[in-house]
């Protein structure tokens, strides 16, 4: 089974030692989404790009091995990670090691180093994480679009922007 590491929902239920990192990377791009749920809350949808100098190939092999599972779900929380076989229809488990799942989502979306989504349902509440990659030779841009998040938006953000940044970094080297 192959182990890799996006994080999701549960961001504003866990604790996690990355949020009070700040960002370094002037080199992602923010496209946030918001959108007016009542007059009280508003869903925010984290949507986020890195430009990454190396192939498509490179970048899918990073997200999508064993390899870095660990090592990215880092940016999330330390001994967290994703595990999934990662083809379409195939679930998604968010694991803190050794081997406790805490969550699942399904692959609903997959083209190998194009797009993989991965949707979850929490009771009711709908969250996705959508990963697209676009890439020209030895350039990709990386866009993580994930959300809705009622609460604790900006923590998110910034965990996905030094996701992103790890990403680049192991990819480049």
């Amino acid at each position: 089974m192959y182990i890799t590491y996006l994080l999701l929902f549960l961001f504003s239920t866990l604790t996690f030692n990355q949020l009070a990192v700040q960002t370094t990377s002037d080199e992602i791009t923010d496209k946030n989404n918001h959108q007016k749920v009542n007059d009280m809350d508003t869903l925010h949808s984290v949507s986020l790009d890195v430009t990454i100098n190396a192939s498509s190939t490179t970048v899918w092999d990073v997200i999508t091995s064993d390899e870095y599972a660990k090592i990215l779900g880092n940016e999330f929380d330390e001994g967290a990670f994703m595990a999934s076989e990662w083809k379409e229809g195939s679930k998604v488990h968010f694991v803190y090691e050794p081997d406790n799942v805490v969550a699942s989502g399904t692959i609903t979306e997959l083209v190998k180093e194009e797009v993989i989504t991965i949707d979850y349902d929490f009771d009711g509440y709908d969250y996705s994480e959508k990963f697209i990659m676009e890439g020209k030779n030895t350039k990709t841009v990386l866009r993580v679009e994930a959300g809705p998040y009622v609460e604790n938006y900006e923590a998110h953000k910034v965990v996905w922007t030094n996701w992103l940044s790890k990403v680049k970094e192991l990819s480049e080297n």
